[in-house]
This record gives C-alpha cells, sequence and structure tokens, in this order.
C-alpha cells in the first residue's frame, strides 16, 4: 500500500505544525508517502466575500484573492496529485466557516479530507454546543477524524468517524538530558487564571529558586532549549491536551498542576468527566495551596538527582503513554487502508 498524504497546515510553530510534522513522520513509518503544506490560509480565500461573514472589507478581501491567486492555483494543483488531505489545525478553527471553505475544497479535489487535532470534537461537549450556538458545522464536516489522545473532556472510544492516532515525538530531538541546576519555568500568563501565575511566581522567589518565565515569542530551537534546561514546569488552566506538557515529559520535566482536572488528556480514570479531578501519574505534582505548594516544591528539590531524575520523569511518561512520544503507527496504518479503500463509516 502507498497513499500519498497532503497535510495542510499553519506556517507558524504552534501545535498544529508540529502536529503537520509528526504525522507526515507517522505515515513514512507506515510505508507510505506525506507533504506537509504550510498554507492553510488558502481555504480561507476559497471563500466568497460573502461567505467570510464580512469581517474585512471588501477590497482587503479582493486584494487577498489577486495577489495569492497563482499561488492558490499553483497549491491546489498539487494538492489534487495526493489521495487524500489532512487539515492539521486546532479546534474550533477547523469549523469555522468564515475562517476556512472545508466544502469547496472537497468538490475540487474530490478525495477524502481528514482533520487532525490533539482531540477528537466528540469528546468535547462544550466545544459541540459552542459551535451549535454559532451555527457552524460539527464531525460531518470532514471524512475522518484523527486525534492525538481518547481522552478530553470526556473519554471516548475510536471508531466511527475517528482514529486515535497518538503525538509522535521521537524524531524532534525531544529526549531527557541531565540538568546543570535546579530550574523552575513557568508557562504563559492565561486570562483568568493569573492568581495561580502569581501565587507560583510569588513562592519560587520565597524560595530562592531560579525561575525562567515566558513571555512573548519563541522559535522551536529557543523553546525546546528551554524545555531541556527546566527541572519543572508549571502549567496555569485547563488543556485539552497540552503539547508543552508532553514536549517537557519528553525532556524529563516534572509537571506541576493547581488542579488534576487541568491536564483534560493526561487523567488515568476510564470514565473521567468534563473538567473532573481524576488520578494522575507521579509526573505530575498537584497542589491544593500556597503552602502546599511551598512544601511540594520543597521536597521536590530536595528528592531531584539531576543526573537521574529527568530519565526516570521520562520513563514514566513512556510507561504511561507511549503513544503520545512514539505515536500509533497501527492506527495510521488503519486510517491509509481507510484512504485506499474510501472506507469512512
Amino acid at each position: 500500500m502507498s497513499i500519498k498524504v497532503a497535510i495542510l497546515t499553519r506556517p507558524d510553530f504552534r501545535s498544529p505544525r508540529i502536529l503537520a510534522e509528526a504525522l507526515k513522520h507517522q505515515v513514512a513509518e507506515a510505508g507510505s508517502e506525506a507533504k506537509v503544506f504550510y498554507d492553510i490560509e488558502v481555504l480561507g480565500r476559497l471563500n466568497s466575500y460573502s461567505e467570510t461573514g464580512r469581517v474585512s472589507k471588501f477590497h482587503f478581501w479582493l486584494r487577498k484573492k489577486i495577489v495569492n491567486y497563482f499561488k492558490d492555483k499553483r497549491l491546489i494543483r498539487d494538492l489534487k496529485r495526493f489521495d487524500a488531505v489532512v487539515i492539521s489545525e486546532c479546534c474550533p478553527n477547523g469549523f469555522w466557516k468564515r475562517l476556512y471553505n472545508v466544502e469547496k475544497l472537497k468538490k475540487i479535489l474530490k478525495v477524502p479530507v481528514l482533520f487532525y487535532e490533539v482531540y477528537y470534537l466528540g469528546n468535547a461537549p462544550s466545544q459541540i454546543k459552542k459551535l451549535q450556538q454559532a451555527n457552524e458545522p460539527l464531525i460531518e464536516r470532514y471524512d475522518w477524524h484523527l486525534a492525538v489522545s481518547a481522552t478530553t473532556e470526556i473519554r471516548g472510544t475510536p471508531g466511527k468517524g475517528w482514529s486515535c492516532i497518538g503525538l509522535d515525538l521521537s524524531f524532534s530531538g525531544l529526549k531527557p538530558i541531565a540538568k546543570n541546576k535546579f530550574i523552575a519555568l513557568v508557562d504563559f500568563v492565561q486570562p483568568g487564571f493569573e492568581k495561580y501565575r502569581e501565587e507560583q511566581l510569588s513562592v519560587l522567589s520565597e524560595l530562592g529558586i531560579e525561575v525562567v518565565v515566558l513571555e512573548g515569542s519563541y522559535s522551536l530551537t529557543e523553546i525546546r532549549k528551554v524545555y531541556h534546561n527546566a527541572c519543572i514546569f508549571f502549567i496555569q488552566t485547563f488543556e485539552a491536551f497540552g503539547l508543552p506538557i508532553a514536549e517537557c515529559l519528553a525532556c524529563g520535566v516534572q509537571i506541576f498542576t493547581a488542579s488534576s482536572a487541568w491536564p483534560m488528556s493526561w487523567r488515568l480514570d476510564a470514565n473521567p468527566q468534563v473538567h473532573s479531578e481524576s488520578n494522575l501519574p507521579e509526573i505530575f505534582t498537584v497542589y491544593n495551596s500556597r503552602e502546599d505548594l511551598k512544601n511540594k516544591i520543597i521536597q521536590t528539590k530536595k528528592d531531584y538527582v539531576l543526573s537521574e531524575t529527568p530519565f526516570k520523569v521520562f520513563n514514566s511518561f513512556i510507561q504511561h503513554y507511549p503513544h503520545f512520544y512514539y505515536g500509533n503507527v497501527r492506527e495510521v496504518k488503519d486510517v491509509l487502508q481507510r484512504i485506499e479503500q474510501r472506507r469512512f463509516n
């Protein structure tokens, strides 16, 4: 079986691009061919002016159409050479009609169009509700869905309509290394959750622990260097999956969270509910107060062996979540067979 898959994603180094490049590697591991195209905006330019929802002025919309006309024509021509197109994008972005005209792409190409995100929309009832209220398309928009995790707000069983293919980080250079010193990493500020970040920074300052605070923007090389140097990482809010969590764990970084409900995809319960507290493995440290946070940082630093602990964290990560680092080639092969047979039910 040799299936050719086009993957359409954003050019910026965010979650969709990381997933797209990981999928390309997984498809190659499964014995087929994939190519990533970094111009998902072509889907927006497929919209007529009325279909954009009039979010921009007519002359601005027309200028974009004209300036990109030949580039878009070449891209569509290239996409026609593939057996399927996978759109790697965040949810709900991938379901907004005014943002991406997926329906027109399907009519032009006449090949299956799949969607790849860290989670499956069917496992996120709150997102479905928002899309329904906005009169946007839902799961039926795509021929098939690919997800990194089977758990988001709730847990679902892959089958009709979607596959759980995991995430392949094994080729990324993310791996545990001995640390030079004990460094804490604090994630970007999240609106509405500032008090947690302020508390984390206050406690870390009180304890005299060296801190790197994520602000502004980073290249992929820069942010992964930060992950490699860190020992503990503080998340700030609910994460549908949390690519930084996976990348930090791949580097042997312990995760601190104010709630076991925040890292949704990492909950181990068989039937987790929306935003419910749950069981997490020992590579997550859950604290419930300022004093508890302080004590757990002290204990973690005391127990932390710079030359050994990162490897223990990584091994535990792989033990509990192998498909979040190596991907799931077996499921990718099944998806490729579905594409070959046009079997999407």
